[in-house]
């Protein structure tokens, strides 16, 4: 049963051989998540109605205090998942991917490049997803909200990719500081053109540092 690198474990980058590009050789896992991405932030410019479409269903929607949240075309819960697809702006797309690119191939190589290790990545990122989004909504308050964009499985990756370059430690030091960091958004405020959904990072970063170590040795074929 294979279980993640620990910080005494010393071999080389994820993947094999020297270390690339972030952008070269993208596993396949990677770009199931990412193509789907790009193409939705298309479709305001080649089919608008679709992309109204694809948002409705996808967005998630907290009500505020005697408002009653939209009724979705595909029901309440399928924005849990599909809020990856919807981003507000070039910047939050840019950069939730470049995470995504760059960090997803070291948790792509923990989990195998092989189908059964693709499902495994595409499992995990689903489940980090989730779980940003249920804590977004868990501990919103009285506050209505709409939150769209790919950063809780996003999140979930980079804690991941900390089990894989370091194990129990090298997690630590990826996902702490990005724990802090939102929680710096979260207590003073910090502007930004859209709000940023600081729980549900965290709850996605939670998530992938739990998952990762349970996940892994399920679908990693080595």
């Amino acid at each position: 049963m294979s279980v993640p690198e620990r910080d005494d474990e010393r071999h080389e980058p994820p993947g094999g051989g020297s270390r690339q590009p972030i952008f070269n050789n993208i596993p396949l896992g990677v770009l199931i998540v990412a193509v789907p991405i790009i193409v939705v932030a298309l479709l305001p410019f080649i089919a608008p109605e679709l992309e109204r479409l694809i948002f409705a269903a996808s967005v998630v929607v907290v009500p505020g205090p005697g408002q009653i949240a939209p009724q979705q075309p595909l029901g309440p819960w399928a924005p849990y998942l599909l809020h990856v697809l919807i981003h507000f702006g070039v910047l939050h797309i840019a950069m939730n991917l470049t995470i995504l690119v760059s960090a997803g191939r070291a948790v792509a190589a923990g989990f195998g490049t092989d189908s059964r290790g693709t499902l495994g990545f595409l499992v995990f990122f689903a489940l980090c997803s989730i779980a940003g989004a249920a804590t977004q909504v868990a501990l919103s308050g009285n506050e209505a909200a709409t939150m769209g964009g790919a950063s809780t499985g996003v999140s979930g990756v980079l804690a991941a990719a900390g089990w894989v370059m370091g194990g129990y430690r090298g997690m630590l030091r990826l996902a702490v500081p990005w724990i802090g960091l939102n929680l710096v958004f979260g207590i003073i405020g910090i502007g930004f053109p859209i709000p940023i959904g600081w729980v549900a990072h965290i709850g996605g970063t939670l998530a992938g540092a739990v998952l990762f170590p349970l996940l892994q040795p399920v679908f990693s074929s080595r």
